[in-house]
């Protein structure tokens, strides 16, 4: 896979002991371009770790050891996998998840080269860091920030689930041979 690199000044050396345990997808609101030089200015503060766009391109912004900004709140999360402290307060999600954003907003269906590559992506990240390629550790980002559109109803998460098994079955069996 050909990923560009387009380093963001955003982010936190290392996971503060933490390894990744989920992917969070998100939305970009825009285009893979606007998000690169959002996400190189010191001024926006945010970051993840890669960005795709619609022909199937994709850059990283942050080294998956390092703590991208992607999840900056918390808000009524519905998957398990988010961590709470005694006192109620949540784990900065960002110390053990992995964040790729995707451009378009949150109407736009998505094409099938995003679909692809995305799909690759994350079936490589999971082979990498030992993360289940299913419905509870691939996360959209509203499913953490319950007041967030990201993934709305144009997204089919199940089919992106699936092409990345599909993907890590392929790599498996290229590697049992």
């Amino acid at each position: 896979m050909n990923i560009i690199n387009k380093p963001s000044p955003n982010f936190l050396a290392g996971r503060r002991g933490y390894k990744p345990q989920a992917i969070i997808i998100h939305i970009m609101q825009g285009t893979l371009y606007g998000t690169d030089s959002w996400f190189q200015s010191s001024i926006s503060k945010t970051s993840a770790h890669y960005g795709i766009g619609k022909m199937g391109r994709v850059h990283q912004y942050v080294n998956e050891k390092d703590t991208a900004l992607h999840v900056n709140r918390v808000n009524a999360p519905t998957r398990a996998l988010i961590k709470s402290w005694d006192n109620g307060l949540y784990l900065n999600p960002n110390y053990y998840t992995i964040g790729i954003e995707h451009e378009g907003d949150y109407n736009n269906e998505w094409t099938d080269e995003m679909y692809e590559i995305s799909g690759k992506l994350i079936s490589e990240i999971c082979l990498r860091w030992n993360i289940p390629i299913d419905r509870n550790h691939i996360i959209g980002h509203h499913e953490i920030y319950s007041l967030k559109k990201c993934l709305a109803t144009a997204v089919d998460i199940h089919k992106l689930i699936s092409i990345a098994n599909d993907y890590a079955l392929s790599v498996n069996q290229r590697i049992a041979v």
